[in-house]
């Protein structure tokens, strides 16, 4: 897959932005309907401007990968034409050159369309250019063969049918993540999810008798509310609550939600009038993208600032009341780079930050990224590989596990210096009404310093997953030294007794991985003493590192 190159900037909604361009196919009879596209594209035609849509014939190219000039004549057609062997954009450029006046490209794989990034010729495109799924291209395919003039639209919907209610996934309200730990989802008080969503009538005719259905599905039906009925003139739109969804205990496993329009007329565009998004409650993996069936973050595009010029990090924010409950141990990501480079040896950094800035949300005059402690970092050089990691996802531990506070802010980032690497993104996760709704940060970006709050202006969410652990786990030594201590509360001294002698390197951590002391013992018949009189009182994580390698990591109280 090719990535898509795209500015940053601060995601801004209003409650009137009705841009749906959308691809439909009008005739024959048996194929009329929306077809799912990927998002449009950013290097051609602007598809959010009424006076780029198109409605013409589709013809099926000469060349079905138009990766050389087409010889036929597609002047006032749509040109159909299949992914493989050449980027995007010279397929569209060939179709375009040919007379096309649009062009759809079929994927060559089962599955949804995927984005198309701007390759070597996007800059030279100026007819509108979507993707669609294999099954749909093959079904248009096989109509024009058995002799049917196949007419689709493409282009900005609003106003083009009479009857057409819909909405979108930047306008919904979703879980706070897509991936919560259950350690924090114990009961409907830790984990409660606001149900609602803007419906939009983007037809001609005004409608009544409309309602919104919500459902939630675990494999039974936890929840299912509808709406009191109610009306939108056309052009109009409304902000429709719904109770919020929440359960006495979470079962783990993933869960559904699912949105649905009904207002007892036929609608014309239909594709849009339900919506779903899940979320996924387990003991291992905190992220804001969705998770494929191996609990890894999905991604579906590469992303980069534009310019790109220095630093680009991708975050993801995190705070939770009961978050002392679990720690974390390193982080899932996924990075790509354009042909003919390759990924070998380039280096990614990962890290912890505690954000310290204060403030309630992000009105307040507080609001910054001035405050930010790193407590966990690891980097990452890619090895030589074949086949290619590129968009693969990649695990990195951090250096030494951290347990996290109650309450404490802390942003999750992937970084890199390199100004030719994409990071991976989810486009199909948006919290863009979490956002206005919560007035809090999910998945900032910072490019050459500053931060973007709201990150890429598309709304896409960074493919990252941060693996937790249960804060009790870090009691247990990691390796065969056997260590107790006493006293444990501690108040000015702790003995230390371990199975083995020698010097050993001692490191004392706070529970947000800030280093509290480190010297190096001297282990004499099995034990060793620790000052810890000028702590203040709380739990702290002792890490001893041996002279023959081995290490032994365990919790002491301090007790004032």
């Amino acid at each position: 897959m090719k990535k898509l190159l795209l500015s940053f900037g601060l995601v801004l909604f209003a409650a009137n932005s009705f841009s749906q361009v959308i691809c439909s196919i009008e005739a024959p009879v048996a194929l009329v309907g929306g077809l799912q596209i990927t998002n449009p594209t950013t290097w051609s035609a602007d598809m959010s401007n009424p006076a780029n849509a198109v409605l013409d014939t589709v013809m099926i190219a000469d060349d079905s990968l138009a990766c050389a000039p087409l010889t036929n004549d597609l002047t006032g057609k749509i040109a159909l034409v299949y992914r493989g062997t050449c980027n995007f954009s010279s397929k569209a450029l060939a179709a375009q050159n040919a007379g096309a006046i649009a062009c759809i490209i079929v994927n060559n794989i089962p599955g949804a369309p995927v984005a198309m990034g701007i390759g070597v010729d996007g800059a030279s495109v100026t007819i509108p250019v979507v993707m669609i799924s294999d099954v749909d291209g093959d079904a248009i395919h096989d109509a024009i063969l058995a002799g049917d003039d196949v007419v689709a639209f493409i282009g900005e919907k609003n106003g083009y049918y009479d009857n057409d209610l819909g909405f979108k996934i930047a306008d919904i309200l979703r879980a706070d993540a897509s991936a919560i730990p259950s350690q924090l989802a114990a009961n409907a008080a830790e984990f409660n999810t606001t149900i609602g969503g803007w419906v939009f009538n983007y037809g001609q005719q005004d409608q009544t008798g409309i309602t919104l259905n919500a459902t939630v599905n675990n494999g039974a039906g936890v929840y299912n509310n509808t709406s009191t009925s109610f009306s939108l003139l056309a052009g109009d739109s409304a902000f429709i609550n719904l109770p919020d969804f929440n359960l006495a205990s979470y079962p783990t496993g993933v869960y559904t939600l699912t949105y649905a329009i009904a207002y007892g007329v036929t609608d014309q565009y239909s594709l849009d009038n339900t919506i779903a998004t899940t979320f996924n409650i387990q003991d291992s993996i905190y992220s804001l993208a969705r998770l494929d069936a191996n609990n890894k973050p999905l991604n579906t595009i590469g992303f980069m600032p534009s310019p790109n010029d220095g630093s680009f990090t991708s975050c993801i924010a995190f705070a939770n009341d009961n978050a002392s409950r679990i720690g974390v141990a390193g982080m899932h990501f996924a990075a790509s780079i354009n042909a003919p480079d390759s990924l070998d040896g380039r280096e990614i950094l990962i890290s912890a930050r505690r954000w310290d800035d204060a403030f309630v949300d992000i009105n307040d005059a507080g609001f910054g990224f001035t405050s930010l402690t790193e407590v966990a970092s690891a980097i990452y050089n890619y090895p030589p590989s074949i086949p290619s990691l590129n968009g693969v996802d990649q695990y990195v531990a951090f250096d030494t596990p951290v347990l996290l506070e109650d309450g404490q802010r802390y942003l999750f980032c992937v970084q890199t210096f390199d100004t030719k690497i994409f990071l991976g993104y989810d486009e199909q996760s948006n919290y863009d009404e979490n956002i206005t709704q919560d007035l809090q940060v999910f998945h900032p970006i910072e490019s050459n310093g500053t931060f973007f709050r709201d990150g890429f202006t598309s709304g896409a969410v960074p493919s990252i997953a941060v693996n937790v652990f249960d804060a009790a786990d870090l009691t247990v030594n990691e390796n065969s030294i056997e260590t107790s201590t006493f006293p444990n509360p501690a108040v000015d001294v702790v003995t230390v007794k371990v199975n083995a002698n020698g010097t050993a390197a001692l490191t004392i951590t706070d529970l947000a991985g800030r280093t509290v002391s480190s010297e190096d013992v001297n282990i004499v018949n099995g034990k060793f003493t620790a000052n810890v009189d000028g702590f203040k009182a709380g739990t702290y994580i002792f890490s001893l590192d041996y002279s023959n390698g081995t290490k032994s990591q365990f919790k002491v109280v301090v007790s004032k």
